[in-house]
């Protein structure tokens, strides 16, 4: 006969009630005491597991006189509780497949941080904060005239001076007529046709900025080295792009 035990464990039976459940089936209706000593468990072994089994409607309480008796039900309501289980657990995979993405964004013990500022030094407040971690490398795309009828050139100087310093290199997609040759980063051009917006994106180390220059000026600052990874793709993709148009600065 085949043995059954490793089946009912997998219902999430526990070995006690496993045992239980088969000596209740074997034996009839029976004492606590009779199936005790059939299954070698302690009485509050016994006890617990009848509860247990109760409760998943596989083991029925009898009355006969004086005394508890307690029989397994047939196997026909085990294999409607496998059933059931089995809805169950099709219902959890459904839950855990929606709450995937946000268990992911646990890996590595925090959340994406992020930040919102508005006005003009909110842009600044950005500027400097991913100056200050010192990134190895920044790509960005900035409308330079929509930047310039708001930030000064001299509101900018002293720290676009602090990341040539620390040796940031800088890669930039750049729409405007008002846009300056440097030595310290590499520019190209977008053309007209594509020169349609006034904001400002940039992703440096693990961070991703995103700020508005019309209206109030709001600005996002992501910390997110995924979020990060996914905008340099995005931009490599418009960097090579970009080339067809205009070859890239010396």
């Amino acid at each position: 006969m085949k043995d059954v035990a490793p089946i009912l464990r997998s219902l999430g039976l526990l070995d006690s009630e496993v045992k239980v459940y088969l000596a209740a089936l074997e034996l009839g209706p029976s004492t606590v005491i009779d199936l005790a000593s059939e299954t070698r468990l302690s009485r509050p072994a016994t006890y617990a597991a009848i509860e247990s089994l109760t409760k998943r409607g596989l083991v029925t309480t009898l009355q006969s006189g004086k005394k508890r008796l307690f029989a397994g039900e047939h196997p026909d309501r085990l294999l409607q509780y496998a059933k059931r289980r089995e809805l169950e657990l099709q219902e959890r995979v459904s839950e855990l497949t929606r709450a995937v993405p946000e268990l992911a964004l646990r890996i590595g013990g925090a959340k994406p941080v992020v930040k919102v500022y508005e006005g003009k030094e909110g842009v600044l407040a950005i500027i400097e904060s991913i100056s200050a971690s010192r990134p190895k490398q920044i790509d960005e795309i900035t409308n330079v005239d929509a930047m310039q009828a708001v930030i000064l050139d001299e509101e900018r100087k002293p720290i676009v001076s602090e990341i040539q310093r620390v040796g940031t290199k800088v890669r930039g997609l750049y729409a405007g007529s008002s846009i300056k040759r440097s030595a310290h980063a590499q520019k190209r051009v977008l053309p007209q046709e594509f020169s349609g917006f006034r904001g400002h994106i940039s992703t440096s180390d693990n961070s991703v900025a995103l700020v508005t220059f019309a209206g109030k000026m709001h600005s996002v600052l992501v910390e997110s080295e995924e979020l990060a990874a996914t905008f340099r793709v995005l931009f490599e993709l418009a960097w090579q792009r970009a080339a067809e148009f205009q070859e890239p600065e010396a």
